[in-house]
């Protein structure tokens, strides 16, 4: 085996704070993220006793089409298309978002390079976007949807502000986001628009 990828979350960082930085501490509550961390701390062990060629990738908010119909951007999407009334949280909350091509972009470099085995590493934007302001936007940019603002309540031990430090990244693999949040968004929506039979 030359290159095994884990994709691992940013999960598994708990409630460690941001700009959060590659390590495998973190109070990791839920199932998922407690499976999450135990695969990484397995799969190191097996780099150090048997030079196995890992490389364990921690991913925040990635979005793209043909993306589940359940996930944050599509459901904002989707719900304005259909001029809906949709309830949603304060919006306070910023959030790391990064295109799947610049996801694809980081793991053909990862792929390339064995200086990155056994090693972790954050791959999202590094810019948190405010919850709240990309659903004004998709809103207004569509011209359609009601979101109602306060009706979901923020969990108790939720973070405010989520995102992490990309520097390891940019200085190992020589690589950093190329795609602007935004366009992205409008790229989005229009295959939406295109798609929304699918996904109703």
């Amino acid at each position: 085996l030359k290159k095994f990828i884990q994709v691992g979350s940013s999960l598994e960082y708990g409630s460690q704070k941001s700009p959060q930085k590659e390590s495998l501490s973190g109070n990791s509550k839920s199932n998922y993220s407690k499976s999450k961390s135990l695969a990484s701390k397995y799969l190191l062990k097996t780099f150090k006793k048997h030079a196995f060629p890992v490389t364990i990738i921690r991913l925040y908010q990635i979005f793209g089409p043909k993306q589940d119909i359940n996930r944050f951007l599509p459901i904002i999407i989707c719900s304005c298309l259909k001029n809906k009334r949709f309830p949603c949280s304060n919006g306070k909350q910023y959030r790391d978002f990064l295109s799947v091509k610049d996801l694809v972009l980081a793991i053909k470099k990862i792929l390339n390079n064995s200086k990155t085995n056994g090693e972790i590493l954050n791959i999202g934007s590094g810019k948190p976007e405010k919850i709240k302001k990309i659903i004004t936007y998709i809103k207004n940019k569509i011209k359609r949807g009601n979101p109602q603002f306060g009706k979901i309540k923020l969990r108790k031990d939720e973070s405010i502000k989520t995102f992490p430090s990309i520097d390891k990244a940019k200085k190992m693999i020589k690589w950093s986001p190329k795609f602007n949040f935004y366009n992205q968004i409008d790229k989005l929506i229009i295959y939406y628009k295109k798609n929304l039979i699918f996904h109703t």
